[in-house]
């Protein structure tokens, strides 16, 4: 069928004077084969022997939480200058050392939530932020984005061929939880270039450019739904819920820190700290936790597709945004500034909507696009299924019977919070996700 490029500017309504900036991807530190994950080169598995203090602590990681001795240990880390820290993945490293550290530190294991990060580490983490707009607290970037490497430089980017460099647990069950997301940004690396494929067709009118990066796009979606599926072969739910999960919660909205954390002897920062409260000691900040919300990739795909996300309904009304838009500012800047700019470019969308009934192949450009976005919703429906064994389920077990070896103050706290629940972002889950399929399936086009 013929899909030649179309000149009736005006009867589709869009006008050369309106054209859009489309962004490079190597203007956001995304590589243009895998993505949003590191490559060229791979994330350092070591910083420079003058940061062996981080780095000695976070080798003996399990061991020492579960002796109780982790407070003690980065207490005694002596203070570091940042200032040499030289490159990108310097940089990356030391804010993936430094939020294992952070993160373990604030919740321990079956300890008492500590309020206050010593500024041995809290500095220099605070300063790693900085560096790559990033927040103090564990987000998907650092268990991600920065924690693996391949076992055959070589081979393939998938999960034959990645492992994970750091967990808090030390077991197979977490590694595994890490990898599929890994492996789900490494399959859907394709769909950047796509994306913007697809940007340029709609500006330059090409159809047939236009359907074949759709049909890049529609083929991710149905990959990263069969990797997601794999999460049930490798990870135990009640592994994940009790040994897992708890070091990927935030304190934003955490009762038994009602200040959020206190970052000691930070008195300033160049990005400031959202609800911060600033004292002589230092800075309380409050962050939401980890999470698969704070993947570029599925953020990216929701702004190529026109996938609109509304506030819930009851959420802070001096807020008024979704937690998945609250969620990029959890991304590394580039990554961030990226997915802006997808969403400020050209609507494929609208360009479709509005071609002529009568024009070859819009018939089949709807029909991707749509095939997309199903996509799309088949891989929230995984989520939501998966969201209901590991977190749901198992929130249930635990108000039935506790948990066995987790002290009867730590069980209280943790209820009273929500956070059995609620997502490590703080949203009250199953509802947030069923509002985020419904709205992605919304955004197909109506066939006439």
């Amino acid at each position: 069928m013929d899909m030649a490029p179309i000149n009736n500017i005006q009867q589709r309504g869009m006008k050369r004077s309106s054209a859009k900036k489309i962004p490079e991807l190597e203007d956001h530190d995304i590589h243009p084969t895998t993505g949003f994950l590191p490559s060229a080169p791979l994330p350092l598995q070591r910083l420079p022997k003058y940061y062996e203090p981080w780095e000695v602590v976070l080798d003996d990681l399990q061991r020492l939480l579960l002796a109780g001795r982790l407070r003690e240990r980065v207490r005694a880390i002596p203070p570091l200058d940042t200032t040499l820290l030289s490159t990108r993945r310097e940089w990356q490293r030391a804010y993936l050392v430094l939020s294992f550290l952070g993160q373990g530190y604030i919740w321990g294991k079956n300890q008492d939530a500590e309020e206050k990060v010593p500024k041995c580490i809290a500095i220099p983490w605070l300063r790693a932020c900085d560096e790559l707009e990033l927040k103090p607290i564990i987000t998907y970037a650092a268990v991600e984005l920065y924690n693996f490497k391949l076992l055959d430089p070589s081979g393939p980017w998938d999960l034959s061929n990645m492992c994970i460099l750091h967990t808090f647990s030390g077991g197979m069950d977490e590694a595994w939880f890490f990898l599929v997301s890994i492996a789900i940004e490494a399959a859907g690396a394709p769909a950047l270039p796509a994306i913007l494929k697809a940007l340029h067709a709609v500006e330059d009118e090409d159809l047939k450019s236009l359907s074949e990066a759709l049909s890049v796009i529609a083929d991710v979606t149905e990959k990263i739904t069969g990797i997601l599926k794999k999460m049930y072969e490798k990870t135990d739910a009640h592994i994940f819920f009790n040994r897992v999960r708890p070091y990927m919660n935030g304190w934003e909205k955490a009762e038994n820190l009602p200040n959020g954390v206190l970052y000691e002897g930070v008195l300033s920062t160049k990005r400031g700290v959202p609800n911060g409260i600033h004292t002589d000691a230092g800075i309380y900040g409050k962050y939401a936790g980890g999470s698969a919300g704070q993947s570029s990739l599925i953020h990216v795909l929701d702004c190529a597709l026109d996938v609109t996300h509304k506030p819930m309904p009851g959420s802070d009304p001096t807020k008024q945004v979704n937690f998945i838009h609250e969620m990029r500012n959890y991304m590394p800047g580039p990554h961030k500034k990226f997915v802006y700019a997808v969403a400020d470019s050209y609507s494929i969308k609208d360009y479709i909507t509005n071609l002529p009934s009568k024009t070859a192949g819009v018939a089949d450009l709807v029909h991707l696009f749509n095939k997309c976005v199903d996509g799309m919703k088949a891989f929230r429906n995984t989520h939501i299924q998966m969201v209901s064994v590991y977190i749901v389920s198992q929130a249930n077990k635990f108000k039935e019977v506790g948990s066995a070896g987790v002290p009867p103050q730590v069980q209280s706290e943790r209820l009273q919070n929500g956070l059995l629940a609620r997502g490590t972002g703080g949203t009250n889950l199953i509802p947030f996700l069923k509002q985020s399929r419904d709205e992605t399936d919304a955004a197909k086009i109506a066939k006439s």
